[in-house]
């Protein structure tokens, strides 16, 4: 299968630069080891100014992808375990399953380890890219596991400086008894966020990707252009919400061509980092991925 070739040779490689333009507030938590007196500042970097981590946006791109792949047509044949860990009886039954269709091993963790460890006593070798790899769900191979380095990498998203007014603003929260569905006392505080209409520069890599991985990266993307992407803490106060702007994708593709126009490509990239594909307007190649979702046969 095609997630199982050489992850060590280079095949393509895309990169998505866009902006992320904050719609409303964000707060990504930037714990205690901070000077500001909140309780609950935001991340920053050293001169001051508000970040989003790349883990952030991936994680953030990730579980949109995860909520709408169990929706999309069979015929695609995209799969996500969405990190939902089994019951342990039913990973080691599955584990111990022959020539079945099993769950990803994301969510069979425990199970693998007790299957391991009794194959280790009875002196074999449980090779996990023999009996495991096959199952591994897309949005695995993706974004990563426990099993399998994620073949998407997103950088910290720094402010465009340009678009960067300054400031930082303090909100007050309280916490609330769910009982009474009244404040509890003394419970009140404060946290930090950055105001709405931050602009944040996106830039993500995506290497050896196979059709599937574009497809789950675009449908997350659209999402996001569109306005309906969530980002940071405290969504269910309206914290979050973002729209991805001027997204443009580059790729360079070195298989499926011959060897001497691969290596034209390569030199060209490395040489004057020219791809073979330049800053394609990103809704376009979104849609063309999206669009082969739905229409494959069953």
């Amino acid at each position: 299968m095609a997630e199982l070739e050489n992850r060590y040779d280079l095949r393509n490689r895309y990169l998505f630069e866009g902006r992320l333009v904050m719609q409303t507030a964000l707060h990504i938590g930037g714990g205690r080891a901070s000077l500001s007196p909140s309780d609950s500042p935001v991340v920053l970097i050293p001169t001051g100014h508000p970040f989003i981590p790349g883990s952030s946006f991936k994680g953030a791109l990730r579980s949109t992808v995860e909520k709408l792949v169990p929706e999309l047509p069979s015929s695609a044949k995209l799969s996500s375990c969405a990190l939902i860990e089994l019951p342990e009886e039913q990973q080691v039954a599955e584990t111990r399953q022959e020539g079945e269709p099993k769950s990803c091993p994301t969510v069979r963790q425990r199970g693998i380890r007790n299957i391991r460890r009794k194959w280790e006593q009875q002196g074999k070798d449980y090779e996990l890219e023999k009996y495991e790899f096959p199952y591994l769900c897309s949005t695995c191979w993706l974004f990563g596991s426990p099993f399998t380095a994620a073949r998407v990498n997103v950088n910290d998203l720094y402010l465009v400086s340009d678009e960067w007014e300054g400031g930082i603003q303090i909100r007050d929260g309280v916490a609330i008894d769910r009982d009474s569905e009244t404040a509890k006392d003394g419970l009140k505080y404060d946290f930090e966020v950055v105001p709405a209409s931050a602009t944040f520069k996106l830039r993500i890599v995506l290497e050896n990707a196979t059709e599937q991985d574009l497809q789950l990266i675009s449908v997350g993307l659209s999402e996001f252009v569109h306005g309906f992407g969530m980002i940071g803490g405290k969504r269910s106060r309206g914290l979050g919400a973002c729209e991805l702007q001027n997204l443009t994708v580059s790729s360079l593709e070195l298989k499926g061509i011959s060897r001497e126009e691969s290596s034209k490509r390569l030199q060209n990239y490395l040489i004057s980092r020219k791809f073979s594909a330049e800053r394609e307007p990103g809704e376009q190649f979104l849609n063309r991925h999206i669009e082969s979702i739905f229409d494959k046969k069953g």
